[in-house]
């Protein structure tokens, strides 16, 4: 297995990685993701490939060119592709594919139009719609009737010409001001804390090239990578013969554990589940004992209060309102990291306004002049977007504030625990906060409602939508880059490629699939009279905005309580982190355990269990002995349930076997 590379100090030579051979090639694989995600997550609704971390056509890139290796060089010279280069079509095919995401471009086309296309007179959307400006969506009548019922026309680019415009500055910006602030806190993260970055043990071992310096054999041949790949393949094969014959016997992809609970007060725990998550153990093994531990334990203790509030007759919905708490364990958590990188980012400060050196910026991924000056602008052109489309300016500001401070901690996540889930920040509470916080009356400025129907409109960025915690690939390409010794600054040309053409191929696809099909019936909608998966998201968080409207909701102090509970909590395991030097319970875990425990918590507690285990018997020198067996369990899942069944499933649309890498 690879050890992490020092990147205290630049290579003495440095590998090209963005060529135009691994530029063209990359393309051209990422146009075959995009018609890939057409099919299984538009058409036939069977895998959402591009929902796991990362996406399965990077992990298929990686598996295509380690299969074709061989044969590169009697293709000649213009294949035969370096490490360094094939990491760069993985990133570029991984960030472009999820421009078609089911939290991208699907979040956003819905966002413009369901207020519009949904209204009427008892619902009060177009009271709502009436406050967007033209220039954020197209207003054609028939032009939004084709993009949810199908027009044999096929798609008036004229009227979305604009839109598309409009919206790809934005995202693109947003994309910017983010890469920004990761290469802000590269230096802290990489060098001073040294984060291990689990998710890349999976790149890094699939473009392994030379033998491991612990004399281990190389990763395809270790008979422990099987061994764990074999297992997921296993596991999910019975998933899908089931699926394609129901008289095959299979586990399914989770145990409702609560449903054991039947009689008060123990019924509180019925959400409780078992998900087999067998990327969640694999990755889990990688990630510190602490943070294990602290997720499956704070999971079970909210569980434990919520039994204890039913027993004393507390009977309020929601409580002990874990969410809410997550939101504030979030807060906390960003503000800390901020507080940690406090010297880091003055020092680039002082560079960027001409005060004193800072060492190594030649080999950062941007100046720091760039990243200070360019990550401002790239902030101000987000709120004067926002305040150009009438949403109030300090709203505005609080809001694109809020979301890159949470992008930060969600980024931190990733890098220390490896957690490969796209929504370890809470997509429902990330609208509801502000809600609870204040109450909806807060947003309706000089009595009108245009920043409530803004609000609404922006919500693509977290509301059934990812795009923020997207942003997070930034941090992961700059520490790709100095393992396999590339100039990091490749990467910010790669990812910003990477967006700009995913999100062309996306547009493209997105609205010729829609316009021929109609939205309606399109990603599950065949079945449900409100539309597909995310169409139904766009619409809920359209109506509940709208039903503020006739029933104000009031800021509500037991959430609000349950958030400055986790915030003061948060920061109290922090100081009892910096003053005890082996207490037990990390912030990050608890995070993990508030906004997503049900999915993740006994998939942490297998991996504690095996990983405690193998340090009592063997030491470290058993544990990353067994690190194969482990990254294979995980590449075994992405494989079999992603690759192979997100490929037969594109031909077979009735199998019932949907796969979500949530």
């Amino acid at each position: 297995m690879i050890s992490p590379a020092d990147t205290t100090s630049p290579p003495s030579r440095y590998v090209r990685g963005l060529t135009v051979r691994s530029f063209l090639i990359g393309l051209v694989l990422l146009f075959l993701s995009v018609l890939w995600v057409r099919q299984v997550e538009l058409i036939t609704f069977t895998c959402q490939i591009t929902e796991s971390i990362p996406p399965i056509p990077a992990i298929a890139v990686l598996l295509l060119f380690l299969v074709l290796r061989p044969l590169l060089p009697k293709l000649g010279g213009w294949f035969n592709l370096s490490r360094a280069e094939i990491g760069v079509v993985f990133l570029f095919v991984g960030l472009g594919s999820l421009m078609s995401a089911v939290g991208v471009t699907q979040a956003i086309l819905p966002y413009l139009t369901v207020p519009f296309y949904f209204a009427s007179p008892e619902n009060d959307l177009g009271q709502l719609a009436a406050n967007l400006p033209d220039w954020l969506g197209p207003r054609s009548p028939a032009t939004i009737l084709g993009f949810y019922e199908g027009s044999p026309g096929g798609v008036p680019w004229g009227e979305w010409a604009r839109p598309l415009a409009v919206w790809g500055a934005f995202l693109i910006a947003y994309w910017w001001t983010a890469l920004c602030m990761w290469a802000a806190v590269r230096k802290q993260w990489t060098e001073r804390e040294r984060l291990t970055f689990p998710l890349l043990y999976l790149p890094l071992s699939l473009t392994e090239t030379e033998r491991p310096d612990d004399g281990a054999p190389p990763f395809f041949k270790n008979p422990l990578t099987w061994v764990g790949f074999a297992a997921a393949v296993t596991y999910n094969g019975f998933n899908i013969l089931h699926a394609l014959n129901p008289n095959v016997a299979a586990l399914g992809v989770y145990y409702p554990l609560g449903s054991v609970f039947t009689e008060r007060p123990l019924s509180a725990m019925s959400g409780m589940q078992i998900w087999y998550r067998p990327e969640l153990v694999g990755f889990g093994y990688l990630v510190s004992l602490e943070i294990l531990f602290s997720t499956w334990v704070f999971y079970l203790l909210e569980n434990g209060a919520a039994v204890f509030g039913a027993a004393l007759g507390y009977d309020r919905a929601g409580f002990p309102f874990v969410v809410e708490q997550g939101m504030g364990a979030y807060g906390a958590t960003g503000l800390f990291l901020l507080w940690m990188a406090r010297r880091q980012l003055a020092a680039m400060v002082k560079r960027a306004l001409g005060i004193g050196a800072y060492e190594g910026e030649r080999e950062e991924p941007l100046t720091c002049r760039v990243v200070v000056f360019g990550g401002l602008a790239g902030f101000a052109f987000l709120v004067l977007f926002a305040r150009a489309a009438g949403m109030n300016g300090w709203v505005a500001l609080a809001f694109f504030a809020y979301l890159l401070l949470f992008a930060l901690v969600y980024g931190r996540i990733r890098a220390e625990t490896g957690t490969p889930s796209v929504w370890t920040l809470s997509h429902s509470n990330g609208m509801s906060l502000p809600f609870y916080t204040f109450g909806s009356d807060f947003f309706k400025f000089g009595g009108g409602i245009q920043t409530l129907s803004l609000w609404t409109n922006f919500f693509f960025l977290v509301h059934g939508g990812f795009f923020n915690q997207c942003t997070a690939y930034g941090i992961e390409s700059f520490k790709l880059a100095d393992e396999m010794r590339m100039p990091r600054r490749q990467m910010v040309y790669t990812s910003l490629l990477a967006v700009v053409l995913g999100l062309l191929l996306a547009y493209w696809m997105f609205l010729t699939t829609y316009y021929k099909y109609g939205a309606n019936v399109l990603a599950g909608g065949q079945s449900d009279p409100m539309g597909g998966v995310r169409i139904r998201y766009c619409l809920q968080a359209w109506q509940q905005t709208a039903g503020y409207l006739k029933t104000p909701r009031l800021l509500e102090w037991n959430r609000n309580a349950a958030t400055g509970a986790g915030f003061l909590l948060t920061l109290g395991m922090i100081g009892a982190r910096g003053a005890l030097l082996k207490f037990p319970l990390n912030p990050l875990g608890y995070i993990l355990a508030t906004i997503i425990g049900s999915q993740v918590w006994w998939a942490f507690l297998v991996a504690w269990l095996l990983k405690s285990l193998v340090l009592h018997l063997g030491g470290v020198q058993l544990y990353k002995k067994l690190i194969p067996a482990f990254v294979g369990l995980a590449l075994g899942q992405f494989f079999a349930a992603g690759i192979v069944w997100g490929s037969i499933a594109g031909l077979w649309p009735h199998a019932q076997y949907v796969v979500w890498f949530t």
